[in-house]
């Protein structure tokens, strides 16, 4: 058995190359149709039955996942269910709950609407340590082994947003940005995340997962931050939807965001666990290391590695 899992975030039918890859319908639509040519999709209670019977067909499968849960990945929602495609959508809570926008998407906006020698001015100028940090040759190299699909000024932006800046930092480059940008963070939050009746809706589809509650990095936080991360956003999903929630994808996804001790405590709540990592799943990654799965973006998916 090989899985293949893919990862879907923006839908916008505008790209502006800055920062964030969303992708169009009709692509998505595309993509599914080759995607369907060489693998059987699959869903997460079918995947769930061969790790409990612990017995993996021969075939090779595909788990479309999508991560966040933004308003307008709604409309692959309605694209899955015609075409009787089974997926995951892995929801943050914090947007549910509060209103507050998360801190990736606050980034993420700030990255559309700021053109980029002022973003840059403003890391420069508030981070002592950034001009050196930016001619680095290993940070660069750093930057765009990471996010290989970003032009290399974007990619250093973002791998020093990301993996340099601690929540402080993160929180003090881009709020102010953010709310100059946006006065009404509630409105924004509304308009830009699913609301209880989507979640309920793709939950009664069998298609509903946790991204935690503040899609915050876990391996920089407490064994008890990470507990919480993973226990809360599955009892308030469980609540409203009135479904178990089985799978977690880990915000960030990467080596150190999801670390062995991250593993281990989502391994006391949940079944199936995504991380960022490139690559198919073979039968031993699936047998065992079903806490930390292997997945791959649509980028990578256009870029054709997958399809061949």
């Amino acid at each position: 058995m090989k899985l293949l899992i893919i990862n879907y975030h923006y839908f916008r039918n505008t790209k502006s190359g800055k920062g964030i890859h969303p992708i169009t319908t009709s692509e998505f639509v595309n993509q599914l149709d080759l995607l369907s040519k060489k693998y059987l999709f699959i869903s997460q209670k079918k995947l769930l039955s061969y790790f409990y019977k612990n017995s993996f067909p021969k075939d090779h499968f595909c788990l479309i996942t999508f991560d966040d849960g933004l308003k307008e990945q709604l409309k692959a929602f309605e694209i899955m269910k015609e075409k009787k495609i089974p997926a995951i959508f892995f929801v943050s809570t914090m947007p549910l709950i509060t209103n507050k926008v998360c801190m990736v998407h606050k980034f993420h906006y700030v990255m559309e609407q700021v053109n980029y020698d002022s973003l840059l001015d403003c890391i420069l100028q508030m981070f002592p340590d950034s001009p050196a940090r930016f001619k680095d040759q290993l940070f660069q190299n750093m930057a765009m082994n990471k996010y290989i699909y970003d032009e290399p000024k974007w990619a250093k932006i973002k791998f020093y947003f990301n993996s340099i800046l601690n929540q402080r930092e993160k929180h003090l480059l881009i709020d102010q940005l953010f709310q100059e940008l946006e006065k009404d963070e509630e409105r924004f939050s509304r308009h830009l995340y699913m609301n209880d009746d989507d979640i309920k809706s793709i939950a009664q589809s069998d298609m509903l997962g946790s991204h935690c509650e503040t899609h915050e990095p876990l391996g920089s936080m407490s064994d008890s931050e990470i507990h919480n991360e993973l226990l809360n956003s599955k009892k308030f999903l469980s609540t409203l939807s009135s479904r178990e929630i089985h799978s977690v994808s880990y915000p960030f996804g990467d080596a150190t965001s999801v670390t062995q001790g991250v593993i281990d405590i989502a391994n006391e709540t949940y079944s199936l666990g995504i991380t960022t990592e490139r690559g198919i799943n073979c039968q031993n990654d699936i047998h065992k290391r079903s806490l930390s799965l292997k997945r791959v973006s649509t980028s990578d998916i256009n870029d054709g590695e997958y399809l061949n």
